[in-house]
């Protein structure tokens, strides 16, 4: 992966709770560091009214006082969704064939499927 700004995550469940204290499970897809922020991609675990399965949202960390926790606050800026977005897409970009090296493991080395863009 080339972009040291984004993390990608594997298997990482997130559990919010929405405005009716209900709540909801999260995939953790990845988190993205933009202008010294960090944020969270997150897909629903199960089908949510309004978002399509491909889709996720983009949450923004706010470390909590007491520094064990943070809190996800959701993103509503129409610029900065866009842009973290882009960074999560620009490092995902580096392996499109579909191996799944570019899960923060291989670092730019090359990985053992044949039609890896990643060079040794």
């Amino acid at each position: 992966m080339s972009n040291e700004n984004v993390e990608l995550i594997d298997e990482e469940v997130i559990t919010l709770y929405d405005d009716k204290d209900q709540p909801v499970d999260f995939h953790e897809v990845a988190c993205v560091e933009y202008e010294e922020e960090y944020y969270a991609l997150l897909q629903p675990v199960k089908p949510m009214d309004g978002l399509e399965e491909d889709e996720a949202l983009i949450f923004k960390l706010v470390e909590q006082p007491d520094g064990e926790s943070d809190l996800f606050v959701p993103v509503e800026d129409e610029a900065v969704l866009e842009a973290v977005f882009e960074e999560y897409l620009r490092a995902v970009a580096d392996c499109e064939c579909g191996c799944d090296c570019g899960d923060g493991e291989c670092e730019h080395h090359h990985c053992d499927c044949e039609d890896c863009k990643h060079e040794e």
